[in-house]
C-alpha cells in the first residue's frame, strides 16, 4: 500500500519541565530530546512502522533543521522521493515543554518555513497511490492533493486542527475521512458536544467524520448512531504526537479494510502506546505488535 503524507514539516525540541521551575535562573531538566514533529511527519513515521510504503512531501534546504528533519523521516523508513531540495527552505521549529503530568506547552516558529508549491508536484507520480494523509496547515498543496485524490478515487485522511473557515470547509468537503479534534469541530459546527458537532458537520461532507477528544476518546457517526471509543487507560508520560498517531493507525486500519469501530479501536490503542514514552516518535508499534495486542472486536 502506497501512502503520501503532506503537511507542515517541523523539528521538535522536547523538554521535561522541572516542577519547581525558577524563571530567570538555570534549571536542570531530566530530559531534553530533539525529534521530528508535526501531524503529517509523525503520521508518516507511524504508518511506515505499520508496514506501509510511506512517502513524505515537502522541502528541505541548507540548514541543520533540514538535516534533522530528513534523517528523522528516513530513520523510520519513510521514503524521501518527494522530499525536494529548495536552498532557502527550512522546517518549522517547536519547543515542547512537558510537565510531570504529561501535559504539554508548545512554543513554535514558522518564520523560515516554505510551503510546498503545487507546481513542483507531478500528478502522474501520485495518481496510483492508495491513500493521502494531509494536514490543515500547508493548505495550498493539500487542497491540491485532495482534488487529485478525488479525480483518481484515492482515500484521504485529513488531520485539520484550525485554518480559515472557508479553507476548512473546502478541505472537509474534499476528504473521504476527515479526523478533527473537538475544538476544530466546535468551531466548524457552532456546537459544543461531540455528538451534536458530528450531526452538523456530517451535512458538510460525504466523508466519514471522526472527532477526537484526547483522554475522552473519539466519536463518529454511523447510520445516525454516535459511536464512542474510549481512550485506553495507560500511564501517560507524554501526549506529544498522540493525535498524529491516532491518524496514522486509523489510516492504516482503513487500508487494512477494518470497519469504522475497529478503525477507532486501532487508532486509540496505537496512540496509547505512544503516550507511554517521552517524545512523539520514541516508540511506534509495528504491525506484529498490533496484531498480538490490539483488542479488535470480532465481527459477527
Amino acid at each position: 500500500m502506497k501512502v503520501l503524507c503532506s503537511g507542515l514539516n517541523v523539528v521538535d525540541l522536547l523538554v521535561s519541565t522541572p516542577k519547581d521551575l525558577k524563571v530567570g535562573h538555570k534549571n536542570e531538566c531530566d530530559q531534553i530530546l530533539m525529534q521530528g514533529g508535526a501531524p503529517a511527519g509523525n503520521a508518516a513515521c507511524g504508518m511506515a512502522s505499520l508496514g506501509h510504503n510511506t512517502y513524505f512531501l515537502g522541502y528541505v534546504g541548507d540548514n541543520p533543521l533540514s538535516i534533522v528533519a530528513k534523517n528523522e523521516l528516513t530513520n523510520y523508513n519513510v521514503k524521501d522521493d518527494f522530499l525536494m531540495y529548495k536552498k532557502e527552505a527550512s522546517p518549522a521549529i517547536a519547543i515542547v515543554q512537558i510537565d510531570d503530568q504529561g501535559e504539554r506547552t508548545v512554543l513554535y516558529s514558522i518564520k523560515d518555513y516554505v510551503p510546498f508549491n503545487p507546481v513542483d508536484l507531478d500528478e502522474d507520480a501520485v495518481k496510483d497511490f492508495d491513500l493521502f494523509l494531509v494536514d490543515g496547515y500547508d493548505t495550498t498543496i493539500n487542497i491540491h492533493l485532495l482534488e487529485i485524490a478525488k479525480r483518481h478515487g484515492i482515500r484521504t485522511v485529513l488531520d485539520m486542527e484550525s485554518a480559515d473557515m472557508d479553507i476548512m470547509k473546502t478541505m472537509l468537503s474534499l476528504s473521504t475521512d476527515p479526523i478533527l479534534p473537538l475544538e476544530c469541530a466546535q468551531n466548524l459546527s457552532g456546537e459544543k458536544e461531540a455528538a451534536n458537532c458530528l450531526k452538523v458537520i456530517s451535512k458538510m461532507t460525504n466523508g466519514q467524520i471522526v472527532i477526537t477528544d484526547g483522554s475522552n476518546g473519539s466519536y463518529a457517526l454511523e447510520n445516525e448512531i454516535v459511536i464512542h471509543q474510549p481512550a485506553f487507560k495507560v500511564d501517560v508520560v507524554d501526549t506529544t504526537g498522540c493525535g498524529d498517531s491516532f491518524h496514522a493507525a486509523y489510516a492504516s486500519a482503513l487500508l487494512q479494510g477494518l470497519d469504522l469501530k475497529n478503525r477507532m479501536i486501532y487508532g486509540s490503542f496505537f496512540a496509547s502506546q505512544v503516550a507511554q514514552h517521552f517524545g512523539g516518535r520514541t516508540f511506534f508499534p509495528d504491525r506484529t505488535f498490533m496484531e498480538v495486542n490490539c483488542p479488535l472486536q470480532v465481527e459477527h
